[in-house]
């Protein structure tokens, strides 16, 4: 199915407004420029503000309630339901505010070429929106992640795995994950034992190195205090002595 815009329209709000449970022949993109207020998506309510807009698909319900003062603009659209990423996001470089509003003007005036521009900016918006969806997904999935391995650093990891459970390729999700977190699976999790071995010595300085190394998830003493060096600079022995 072809992408087409149907009605783009901004409206502001003095009194506020509130809209009940609801369904749309065309799909409906809508985005809060001024003020605060709430939508409820399929049972789930979300609450909004400046700089944030939901997508709901044709036949979605919904609803909507706005405080007093808010502007928002009202889009619907036809396309094919995969580019229709429905949810509430934060605009937060603007762009989809800036796409949206040069779609409006095209939308509006009758230049040359205006259905091939329409079109042009249409896509825009709707590829703009399904790569913040797939960030959001991919922010979610990580955290779940991070929280398995907090959860299991005594344990070996099975990175390929955890890929393959979040559907992602190895590959995909090692670029994923170093996007959320500034680390490589593996220099992540050698950081977080390092980081648990710590706490465990502020709690006992007379435990045991090699007992240590094993509870951490380490496969020996010396793979411990080499990882140990790396990350805080000296020896555990070493931050032993200088800790006391």
């Amino acid at each position: 199915m072809k992408a087409k815009c149907q009605l783009l329209v901004s409206i502001f709000h003095p009194n506020g407004n509130c809209i009940g449970i609801h369904t749309h022949k065309y799909h409906e993109l809508v985005y809060c420029v001024k003020g605060t207020g709430w939508t409820q998506i399929n049972n789930k309510k979300l609450g909004f503000s400046s700089g944030d807009f939901y997508v709901t698909r044709a036949g979605t319900a919904h609803m909507e309630c706005g405080e007093k003062g808010t502007r928002i603009i009202y889009f619907y659209f036809e396309a094919h339901s995969d580019m229709v990423a429905e949810g509430l996001y934060r605009d937060d470089d603007g762009s989809i505010l800036s796409a949206v509003r040069k779609l409006q003007y095209e939308f509006e005036e009758n230049y040359a070429f205006k259905d091939d521009m329409v079109q042009s900016l249409l896509n825009q918006v709707l590829i703009e929106i399904i790569r913040k969806a797939d960030n959001y997904s991919g922010r979610d999935k990580i955290k779940s992640v991070l929280e398995y391995i907090d959860e299991n650093l005594e344990y070996d990891i099975d990175f390929r795995a955890l890929a393959r459970e979040k559907h992602y390729s190895f590959d995909r999700f090692r670029h994923i994950f170093k996007d959320h977190t500034g680390y490589s699976p593996h220099q992540y999790v050698i950081r977080a034992r390092i980081e648990k071995a710590l706490f465990l010595l502020k709690l006992n300085p007379d435990t045991s190195l090699t007992r240590l190394s094993y509870s951490c998830g380490f496969s020996s003493s010396s793979h411990f205090s080499k990882a140990f060096r790396s990350v805080v600079g000296q020896t555990p022995s070493e931050y032993l002595k200088n800790n006391k």
